[in-house]
């Protein structure tokens, strides 16, 4: 089973350019299989909206403020990297226009050589919507149809245009078209019954989050119903689940180690960790938590 990890790029704190290019060249040297990159467009003060996932993932959001814009920092790990593969856990695809994420995703899976997964999810925030412009309301229905989209406009065949209810376009050209065909993985994020359902409709992978371990085989077992009954197989799809470290210590690390251990007869494809190394002796601790957990073994 692989382990993959996300990491902050902030710009601030030390994590400044060179710090995503050497971060990035580390984590590729180490046998991470992937860099997973989350996404926010703007932070709040303080939030209404609740964070589905968990006391730390909500305590860090509420601390942070600001993140490199996806895009435009895994370009910038594609061009010091060569193998280790690249994704967005999780874009929020409803708050933005999909021509031009259709190009953003399309250009990074050029740039990387055919690295890219493309990580989605409707978002938790309804404050991050609002400053955007964008109806929270029916947020799921809004990502469907620019995922159905996106897929036009990848398209090898001529782009003949589409009408629907969020998104129309005439005939264009929509280019560079991506490596990997007829495009980059859709790896669905979430826990829901909504998830599966995407999954189902969309998607080549599923990023679950901060799930326990009896709770992935519950998800698995209706996503493969799911599947099933729509003629597709569970074979098709990639799992992976997110894990948040507890800790900063090294017994926070074993117990992320006994987590994965946990998970591979699961079926599971892939575990991304989450350790958030801080920037002063980052190198002495990735290398120390890589051999814990087994990266490379």
């Amino acid at each position: 089973m692989r382990i993959g990890i996300s990491e902050l790029f902030t710009g601030e704190d030390g994590r400044d350019g060179a710090f995503v290019r050497e971060t990035a060249v580390l984590l590729e040297e180490l046998g991470f299989h992937a860099i997973w990159y989350p996404e926010h467009v703007v932070f709040f003060p303080s939030y209404d909206s609740s964070y589905p996932y968990g006391t730390l993932g909500g305590n860090e959001v509420r601390a942070l403020r600001g993140v490199y814009d996806p895009f435009v920092g895994l370009a910038a790990i594609a061009a010091v990297t060569s193998t280790i593969r690249l994704g967005t856990y999780v874009c929020v695809v409803a708050q933005r226009n999909p021509i031009m994420l259709a190009r953003h995703v399309a250009a990074v899976d050029v740039l990387s050589g055919g690295r890219f997964d493309f990580g989605i999810g409707v978002g938790w925030s309804e404050e991050e919507y609002t400053a955007l412009g964008v109806p929270f309301a029916r947020r799921g229905a809004r990502t469907d149809e620019y995922l159905a989209a996106m897929k036009v406009l990848w398209s090898d065949e001529e782009v003949t245009g589409f009408d629907g209810e969020f998104v129309e376009f005439a005939p264009l050209l929509a280019f560079p078209k991506p490596v990997q065909r007829p495009h980059p993985p859709i790896v669905v994020g979430g826990n829901s019954a909504a998830t599966v359902r995407r999954i189902v409709e969309h998607g080549q992978g599923w990023a679950g989050y901060n799930l326990e371990v009896d709770e992935i085989g519950r998800f698995i077992d209706q996503l493969d119903t799911a599947l099933t009954a729509a003629g597709r197989s569970i074979d098709e799809i990639e799992l992976r689940v997110g894990r948040r470290a507890k800790g900063t210590e090294e017994r926070d690390w074993e117990d992320d180690a006994r987590y994965i251990e946990q998970c591979e007869p699961l079926g599971l494809h892939e575990v991304v960790v989450s350790p958030r190394f801080s920037v002063d002796g980052y190198e002495a601790k990735a290398r120390r938590y890589a051999e814990i957990v087994g990266v490379g073994a």
